[in-house]
């Protein structure tokens, strides 16, 4: 599948190493080192700086936004001042522990925590709640609890119009999930020799996968009760953003090469995280990615994101023991699962599909 491709990137990125000297620390400012990120990370790359030189900076603003072998991940400063150097370039890599940015602080208070990442009492960022213009006190109420005599309060929020597209889709959709685990070293092979993302690689092997398997990229036709086979690959990607869970729309994603299909799905990430993607790009999709990997979880199984036939997960990469000629040896390993609608294929099909998906991980 990338055969050709590799002639474009011959070189691997260049590597920011740890450990800043400290005498250029102290005479510069608080320099914000990359944080570990879990799962046994030890390099990210840096995908598009936030700030530049010169830029104030607030504690908490995002300052990054960088890719591990797992997800892409917004980087806010643990310190408020003036950003005076910028240790790497977009688009190096950077191990646990290198300098990223150097700020002047405003006030230089010993005991900043960096959110989220990299503390000794270690955090989790977590979405942002979803926002509501009710007001909570009309529909509050309030009841004793009968264990343990302290007072608890009830707020009511509508429900969006999500809710009624994940009811009708779990009630009309007679779903089934499969799902297999696979070798991933290849595929990071190829992410680093390629010096792109994971998500365009994956999202390369469902389009490959659906040429093949066309039954996948259809849809219901209820009233007439026929399967639509459509002419267009319309690729749907689940993106987290402080907002919620948005699934932005790639139009016509077959039709893109690699390079080009990494680059529309970094800017619509970026349109989904600022809240600004165009309606064309939230609609119509025919077929949705989804990557677990960022929520730390090996798998999932969906409600279909009605009325497609079909969605594809990825879980995380973890090292696992896997059995190779006969021996076990510790391998990267990654759960792929496929829920798809029973009245659009077969399991031969949907497992040919997957299959394929697989497969095309070993090649890359």
């Amino acid at each position: 599948m990338l055969d050709g491709l590799h002639r474009l990137f011959p070189e691997s990125p260049r590597r920011v190493q740890s450990t800043p000297a400290a005498a250029d620390i102290a005479a510069t400012g608080r320099t914000f080192l990359l944080p570990d990120l879990g799962e046994g990370l030890t390099e990210a790359e840096v995908l598009e700086w936030k700030v530049a030189v010169g830029d104030p900076v607030e504690h908490d603003q995002v300052v990054a936004e960088v890719e591990t072998a797992k997800s892409v991940v917004t980087l806010p400063s643990p310190y408020a001042g003036t950003v005076t150097a910028l240790h790497c370039r977009a688009g190096e890599a950077v191990e646990v522990g290198a300098p990223l940015l150097t700020v002047a602080e405003e006030d230089t208070a010993s005991g900043a925590v960096l959110t989220g990442y990299g503390t000794s009492n270690r955090r989790v960022a977590q979405p942002s709640p979803r926002p509501t213009n009710k007001p909570a006190t009309a529909d509050t109420a309030q009841k004793q609890d009968a264990t343990t005599g302290s007072l608890s309060s009830a707020t009511r929020t509508p429900l969006g119009a999500a809710a009624e597209k994940f009811v009708r889709g779990h009630r009309d959709t007679p779903a089934v999930t499969i799902w297999a685990d696979t070798e991933a070293d290849r595929l990071l092979t190829a992410r680093d020799t390629l010096k792109t993302g994971l998500m365009p690689l994956l999202a390369r092997a469902c389009l490959d996968a659906l040429a093949a398997f066309p039954e996948l990229n259809s849809r219901i036709d209820a009233d007439r009760q026929e399967l639509v086979r459509l002419p267009q690959v319309h690729l749907g990607f689940a993106a987290q953003t402080d907002h919620g869970l948005v699934v932005p729309v790639v139009r016509n994603a077959a039709d893109l090469c690699l390079d080009d299909l990494s680059t529309e799905l970094r800017r619509l990430t970026g349109l989904a995280r600022c809240g600004t993607l165009p309606s064309e790009n939230l609609t119509g999709g025919t077929f949705t990615l989804n990557n677990y990997g960022g929520f730390q979880v090996d798998g999932a199984t969906p409600i279909l994101n009605h009325p497609q036939a079909a969605m594809i997960g990825v879980g995380r990469i973890t090292d696992r023991p896997w059995v190779r000629d006969g021996r076990v040896e510790v391998r990267k390993v990654v759960t792929v699962s496929l829920t798809f609608d029973h009245r659009a294929c077969d399991g031969g099909t949907a497992a040919g599909f997957l299959r394929h998906v697989i497969d095309a991980f070993n090649a890359a």
